[in-house]
């Protein structure tokens, strides 16, 4: 629980003790129940196969802990956020996500990142509100790899395979050898494939293809 106090920017330090508190007694437990890992916080290494496509840039979280001690930290309930994402409590991040896009309305990574934390805080099932933050963001930047794969969930998870699969199929061209993204669509793409009738070879064929 969040609580808040008059005095400028207190809350997010409260918001952060409480939070650091919920981490150190039970991160361990909830990293090991969290069987998908956020895309929002990672930080792509390998050189993308599309020239449309810019690397993302990582949402601030535990390692940028450190800089919410300095008066110049920018953005702290981003921080905040993405420390909570990344030690498997996304339902915590949510509120800390919607504070901080309360603050900088325009930041697509920000609603993103809000949209991953609604989606795994329900095991992976995209939402009305989860779908509408990636949509947002999609709309402003049309090739954000986060929101074109959540987007591609959501396809799956309302009965229509075929176009999930061909956006998944994109995503594994796209993100090359990266293997937390390999991992993540190798999770799904076989259940899009099933249900369009393709086979785990073809499947195979197609994710390197043009590549």
């Amino acid at each position: 629980m969040a609580f808040f106090l008059r005095s400028p920017g207190s809350g997010w330090r409260i918001y952060l003790a409480a939070a650091v508190a919920g981490i150190s007694v039970g991160a361990v437990a909830a990293i090991a129940l969290t069987r998908l890992p956020p895309l929002t916080t990672h930080r792509i290494t390998t050189e993308l196969n599309s020239a449309a496509t810019t690397v993302p840039k990582p949402i601030a979280n535990l390692p940028d802990l450190p800089d919410l001690l300095t008066f110049k930290a920018p953005q702290p309930w981003a921080v905040v956020g993405g420390s909570l994402l990344q030690s498997g409590l996304p339902r915590l991040a949510v509120p800390a996500f919607e504070r901080a896009i309360a603050k900088d309305q325009t930041n697509i990574s920000l609603r993103v990142a809000l949209g991953e934390a609604l989606a795994l805080s329900q095991n992976g099932e995209i939402s009305e509100r989860a779908r509408i933050e990636f949509e947002s963001a999609l709309q402003s930047d049309p090739n954000d790899l986060v929101a074109r794969f959540y987007m591609a969930r959501w396809m799956l998870q309302n009965g229509r395979a075929k176009p999930a699969l061909v956006k998944f199929v994109g995503l594994m061209r796209t993100v090359g050898n990266d293997p937390l993204w390999y991992e993540r669509l190798w999770q799904i793409m076989p259940e899009a494939a099933e249900q369009v009738g393709i086979s785990r070879l073809t499947l195979e064929a197609l994710c390197v293809a043009g590549m």
